[in-house]
């Protein structure tokens, strides 16, 4: 071993030896043994190792320093805590205002009731339904549900579109009277697809052995929209709201 990696190495590890391999530390004390220089110096540094930490050694604790510390400490850390508690407090504080403001903003401007305006909103609620899909079914080709004779809506069943007399997607509406086990599908039709003025609009219909009927209704707002009316019972005063008791 030469003098510079003694001399490394007796600066790294000092006083720990013990850390070295134990080939290296058979060999740096050998080379100290053997040379004077290295020896000095590494006396010289275990010297000023030994006063640093004797002087550290005897100067005095101060009676009662561990108790201040810790003292300090926890007077430090219930500060915390309370200016955290107190943030904390004051922000649930905030909340609850709100919460009282916007409950008490919704109390004061929330609208009142009335035993009319209920069944109002109940009697339209109950067509809305019916009146939605049959506007699904109308509205995308420009039609209207409007018939010179109105149609009970509580015996809808549904609306769509398909065949009639060999045209493809005509809009059709289908009611079912339960009572009198008699069904009618309207189909709405216009004058460009169909010439149906020269059908019978009185009212009247002709029966056919299967038990169908055909009547013809006219549109209160346009002249181009007609309704042909295919039923089965007694007659359509069965699907109008204005049919007989009997």
């Amino acid at each position: 071993m030469d003098c510079n990696t003694a001399r490394m190495l007796s600066t790294f590890f000092g006083r720990q030896g013990s850390e070295l391999a134990p080939e290296d530390a058979a060999a740096l004390d050998a080379h100290i043994a053997s040379c004077s220089k290295c020896a000095d110096l590494v006396k010289f540094e275990r010297a000023f190792d030994d006063r640093i930490a004797n002087a550290m050694l005897a100067v005095p604790i101060p009676a009662g320093l561990k108790g201040r510390l810790l003292d300090g400490v926890s007077a430090h850390r219930g500060a915390w805590y309370r200016q955290k508690f107190y943030a904390l407090a004051g922000l649930a504080a905030a909340i609850a205002i709100c919460i009282i403001g916007v409950v008490a903003w919704q109390i004061g401007t929330a609208p009142e009731l009335s035993v009319t305006a209920i069944v109002a909103e109940a009697e339209g609620k109950a067509r809305d339904p019916v009146n939605e899909d049959i506007a699904k079914v109308l509205g995308p080709k420009g039609l209207e549900f409007n018939p010179e004779r109105r149609f009970d809506l509580n015996q809808f069943v549904k609306a769509g579109a398909g065949e009639f007399q060999h045209k493809q997607n005509v809009p059709f509406l289908f009611f079912f009277n339960g009572a009198k086990n008699a069904q009618a599908t309207i189909y709405v039709v216009r004058d460009r697809d169909f010439n149906w003025k020269n059908l019978p609009q009185d009212g009247s219909s002709v029966a056919s052995i299967y038990g169908f009927q055909v009547a013809v209704l006219r549109d209160t707002r346009r002249a181009d929209v007609g309704y042909i009316v295919v039923f089965t019972g007694a007659g359509l005063e069965l699907f109008l709201e204005e049919r007989s008791a009997a």
